[in-house]
């Protein structure tokens, strides 16, 4: 599979340098005379610019990671992302400018050909683009984003955008059904998901129309024949399968364009622009310092050394530091300390081998480097794991009659295996990376379960829901909406700490105060501010967002 993805990825990059032009992105050529290069480079550049925009770097999702305490960022400390905030103005501008545009040229490109199976893949991907895009931002261009000449789009409201796209899903998933069309040009190695697999892109689009009438579950009532729909789905029971996770790998090339995972090459090039939130790591140790509520109190999950990377090993860390629990050694959200800006590039943990192709903690510490780690990890979007914790919400509020708890089981093991899968495709060729046996994968699970039959109605949603939050780690655009949507996970508040409170420091030494003082908690914001210098400086028709804590997305009730 990895040689397979290498060669996928290689094969894009000569695509992309190709790409690179304004001839490339004209969707102006002649619709009626679509080409095999046309629509090959479209779908890959497409994808992979959907990627780059969801993804980490310089995108939405190295800060929106702040927001869900994945991680800690300074740059954004206490949800600070302001109207002018680049990375949101990044992603706004990718997904518009570049993937949405491109998909709609698809889509023209291979209708008058009978080219269904390019365009049933095109619906699907920007149904998902826009819903997610949707779930960010609330109301936003949608049936006029792309009317040529029409530089002023007026915005459509996120309930109609998400009635819009599931019929779009629909049109999707019949045009890759139609047995009749010519499909003279076939998407394969272009299509860096499924290589043009027609059965795993219907059962991807199943999922997302899963996700869309899970995430407005509690505004059905705005969704066109939502009971209906989601019976259906259900009855059907078609979606992704083990191994058909949606997601885009990153590899380790290098040359002639760097093709490692965002968040590798950001957290091992030298100074930190993101920390792992302590408060996270806690959860997972079930600690209690910051998170007295922890819901797994007690269970150290064994995800943590394929999450965590731990430079130290023993001894001081280079600076006075914040916050330090052994060798795990970050900085606090929302912290007010004198040690909350000292530099610490060598002691710092970094993101592991899980999620970003960096190093397993194998416990022996050590300053990483850009030759520490491969890089080669995926950036996931849904998951086999995700879906199954997507079930489980839905059987755990009555929506269909599936015992939740089997599902959570499901969800928990598929996301453990997916770990290992992840593990053993991105290590470099000399380390041992020990993979987490049946044995303690079982052992953590029975003690998730044995949490979960002991919690009432709302401690089991936030036992499923919580662990769905953990295997997503570093697709913090889901767990943005998740939170919103259920209230959970619960996040970090400086009241729900050991004594002596405000930020509890475990190792408390010289260097490492008991006590950081932490500034006054922002209000949550349900939504973000639409880029200034992409929208509304040039767009009358779209207002500033002036008070993030009221909702406006349809379903934030």
């Amino acid at each position: 599979m990895k040689n397979t993805r290498n060669l996928l990825l290689t094969l894009f990059v000569t695509i992309f340098l190709m790409g690179c032009t304004n001839d490339w992105l004209d969707t102006n050529n002649d619709p009626n005379s679509p080409t095999t290069p046309e629509l090959s480079q479209l779908l890959s550049g497409s994808e992979y610019f959907m990627t780059q925009g969801l993804g980490q770097g310089n995108f939405i999702g190295d800060n929106l990671s702040s927001y869900v305490h994945y991680t800690v960022s300074r740059d954004v400390q206490n949800y600070g992302m302001g109207t002018q905030a680049n990375n949101p103005f990044n992603t706004w501008n990718y997904l518009y400018t570049y993937t949405l545009q491109d998909f709609d040229a698809i889509i023209n490109f291979a209708e008058p050909d009978g080219n269904m199976i390019y365009a049933g893949i095109a619906k699907t991907l920007k149904a998902y683009v826009f819903s997610v895009m949707v779930d960010l931002w609330g109301d936003i261009p949608y049936s006029e984003f792309n009317i040529p000449g029409l530089t002023a789009p007026n915005p459509d409201s996120s309930k109609d955008i998400y009635n819009a796209l599931i019929v779009l899903l629909e049109e999707g998933k019949s045009n890759l059904q139609d047995s009749e069309a010519a499909n003279l040009i076939k998407p394969e190695t272009d299509d860096f998901f499924y290589s043009g697999d027609v059965d795993k892109w219907s059962k991807l689009n199943n999922t997302i129309k899963l996700k869309l009438l899970l995430q407005s579950r509690k505004a059905k009532s705005d969704i066109s024949d939502w009971q209906n729909k989601l019976n259906a789905l259900i009855a059907d029971n078609k979606f992704i399968a083990t191994g058909e996770d949606f997601q885009f790998w990153f590899n380790e090339k290098t040359n002639p364009t760097d093709m490692r995972h965002p968040a590798f090459v950001d957290g091992y090039a030298g100074q930190h622009s993101f920390f792992i939130s302590p408060y996270f790591y806690e959860i997972m140790k079930g600690e209690t310092y910051n998170v007295v509520d922890n819901p797994f109190e007690g269970i150290d999950d064994p995800r943590v050394p394929y999450y965590f990377y731990n430079q130290l090993n023993g001894g001081d860390s280079e600076n006075a530091h914040e916050y330090r629990n052994g060798d795990f050694m970050s900085i606090l959200f929302a912290a007010n300390g004198p040690n909350s800006a000292h530099s610490g590039d060598k002691s710092y943990t970094k993101i592991g081998i899980y999620a970003a192709g960096g190093k397993y903690d194998d416990g022996k510490g050590g300053a990483v480097s850009l030759d520490s780690g491969t890089g080669a990890a995926p950036h996931k979007m849904i998951t086999y794991g995700a879906l199954k914790f997507m079930l489980a919400e839905l059987a755990l509020t009555g929506e269909t009659s599936s015992d939740a708890r089997a599902l959570l089981t499901e969800a928990l093991t598929a996301s453990i295996a997916h770990v290992n899968t992840v593990a053993e495709a991105a290590k470099k060729p000399d380390d041992e990376v020990p993979l987490i046996t049946n044995a303690d994968r079982d052992t953590f699970i029975e003690a998730v379960l044995a949490k979960y039959d002991a919690a009432d109605a709302n401690g089991k949603m936030e036992i499923v829901m919580t662990q769905k939050w953990i295997a997503n780690f570093m697709n913090p655009v889901d767990a943005y909406t998740d939170y919103r949507r259920t209230g959970f996970p619960k996040l970090f508040d400086p009241q729900k700490t050991q004594d002596p409170g405000y930020g509890v420091n475990p190792t408390v030494a010289d260097r490492s105060p008991a006590q950081v003082p932490i500034t006054n908690i922002a209000s949550y914001p349900r939504s973000l501010y639409y880029p200034t210098n992409a929208e509304t400086e040039l767009n009358k028709n779209m207002t500033q967002k002036t008070n993030l804590s009221t909702p406006f997305v349809f379903w934030d009730k």
